[in-house]
């Protein structure tokens, strides 16, 4: 105990001073994280955080569920209003999930084991992160974007086969939530906005924090591959930029997307506060998710190759002068006169079979 406690204080000493010694670094990292907050996260995420929560408070998720009952029940071993959530995590994005299973279990609909549970495949890049960011922005190929996208969705759904291996069938506990509340459209729309304003500020609040500090370490980490793989283990977002800069193949930008990031783990773990989390066993099948979506990629592009030349004379583009120019046209009339005198005077006959 003492030895965690002296490294951690270690740690925090030396964030302290690389703060005081390199302030502009900081300050620049901090900027590029507010700038991937209010471009991409903030967009693309708080809008599927509201619904996320709201299918839950307004009762949506059990209409939903009673569809979903049998199905879910029988394969993943989990009750039907885990339906919607599971959904949502799919397309909506990261913490979506995990905001969506923290309102499960406030909501009494699932136990906190089974909650846990669902925490080790409910965390996924929605579509548009993949294709949007990733795909078009950062490598400026929408093919690309959907082989990752489907890549992470199949990749999550072979984690939630494997997690429900060995489980059975349970009612939640009634001391697992807090008590069912019947909300109205209207008053869920309200709590679940406020729920996903909260959510949304810690979550920004982290990866603001995870850039500056990213950005100290690039001081040390001077190397164009070590600073990308520092990137990618730290914060999702510039990690896959610092990669596609790179050139590095798509099945390594598929395991930084599966793997999340750190800065997307204390994302999701915020957003579950109130329940028990395993972090071993989280941290495990994060790693899992992205070794399954990098095979996966792997996998895809075997099958669907990608477009690359086959002939190329030059790499650089020709210019015009060449093809205009009196020596050009010159080697061009000396070469016809050449083919023309190289032809056989006798008269060439077909001959008929």
């Amino acid at each position: 105990m003492r030895i965690k406690q002296g490294l951690l204080l270690t740690a925090t000493f030396l964030a302290a001073c690389a703060l005081l010694i390199f302030p502009a670094a900081a300050t620049a990292g901090a900027k590029n994280g507010i700038g991937y907050c209010l471009q991409i996260l903030v967009p693309s995420l708080y809008p599927f955080m509201v619904l996320s929560v709201f299918v839950v408070k307004s009762g949506l998720s059990e209409k939903i569920g009673r569809v979903f009952e049998v199905p879910c029940r029988s394969v993943l071993k989990l009750p039907g209003s885990c339906a919607a959530t599971i959904l949502m995590s799919a397309i909506g994005g990261y913490p979506t999930g995990a905001r969506g299973i923290a309102a499960l279990y406030e909501n009494g609909s699932v136990s906190e084991k089974q909650a846990s549970r669902m925490l080790c495949f409910c965390v996924n890049s929605g579509p548009a992160f993949v294709i949007t960011a990733v795909g078009v922005g950062f490598l400026h190929d929408e093919r690309s974007g959907v082989i990752l996208l489907i890549s992470q969705l199949v990749a999550s759904l072979v984690l939630a086969l494997v997690c429900s291996i060995g489980e059975e069938n349970e009612a939640p506990a009634p001391q697992a939530g807090k008590k069912r509340v019947r909300n109205r459209a209207a008053d869920a729309l309200i709590l679940s906005a406020a729920d996903a304003a909260r959510a949304m500020i810690n979550m920004c609040c982290f990866v603001i924090l995870f850039a500056a500090f990213l950005n100290l370490l690039r001081q040390w980490a001077t190397g164009p591959r070590a600073a990308a793989a520092l990137s990618a283990l730290l914060e999702v977002t510039g990690g896959c930029s610092d990669l596609a800069k790179l050139g590095v193949p798509l099945w390594a930008v598929s395991l930084a997307i599966g793997w999340g990031g750190i800065c997307v783990h204390f994302q999701v773990l915020s957003a579950v506060s109130n329940i028990r989390v395993n972090l071993p066993r989280f941290m495990l099948f994060r790693l899992l998710h992205g070794i399954t979506a990098a095979a996966l990629t792997w996998a895809l592009l075997c099958i669907f190759p990608e477009d690359v030349e086959v002939f190329s004379t030059t790499s650089q583009q020709l210019a015009g002068n060449f093809s205009g120019s009196v020596p050009a046209a010159a080697a061009l009339i000396a070469l016809c006169a050449a083919l023309i005198f190289s032809l056989p005077r006798e008269k060439l006959e077909m001959k008929e079979e």
